[in-house]
């Protein structure tokens, strides 16, 4: 029988051998065993992270004030201008039947706000009267896009005067001269 040897014995140390050897893993076994500096090492790294934390919330923070002066600039330019709507002057007062067929001429081709009492509605032209002591205009409101509209001017009487915008023109076979407007809207 064989008898095996000691690993020892295989590599050829004696006692001497032995003791270098253990010398040499102790000292591997402290080099690896640098974790004192490595633990400073990660220590410096955590602390310079939360600095560039803080940093990038302060800036953050700088960011979103600045998103906020932006808005706030934004909303005051509106506020005049919504101020100065009203400052803005009134509307001009609509025409009276009178005044447009005095100045006829001048509205011609124009679009126009007329106010008058209403003559009679003429349900198969889709047309009405506006009537003054000075004579009567034709408003047609047939191409009205509101059909409601249209219903209610030809069913309902119309009993007070009535708000009509549109354009004046002459009727196509006028001799004598009476003035039509194609109504945009009317209001009653």
């Amino acid at each position: 029988m064989v008898r095996s040897k000691s690993i020892w014995a295989q590599a050829g140390m004696g006692t001497w051998g032995r003791f270098i050897s253990a010398l040499i893993i102790l000292w591997l076994i402290s080099a690896c065993s640098g974790t004192a500096k490595s633990e400073a090492d990660l220590r410096k790294e955590i602390q310079d992270l939360k600095q560039e934390v803080k940093a990038m919330q302060e800036k953050l923070g700088q960011l979103q004030a600045g998103q906020q002066a932006m808005l706030d600039l934004l909303k005051k330019p509106a506020l005049p201008e919504m101020a100065a709507a009203p400052q803005a002057p009134p509307a001009p007062q609509p025409l009276t039947v009178g005044q447009l067929l005095a100045g006829k001429d001048q509205y011609l081709g124009s679009r126009v706000t007329v106010r008058g009492p209403v003559g009679p509605v003429l349900v198969h032209h889709k047309s009405l009267l506006l009537k003054s002591p000075e004579g009567m205009v034709e408003v047609r409101f047939g191409k009205l896009p509101d059909e409601k509209l249209v219903q209610q001017l030809t069913s309902t009487p119309l009993e007070k005067p009535v708000t009509v915008t549109g354009i004046v023109s002459l009727p196509p076979r006028s001799g004598a001269g009476k003035l039509q407007i194609d109504a945009e809207a009317v209001d009653f």
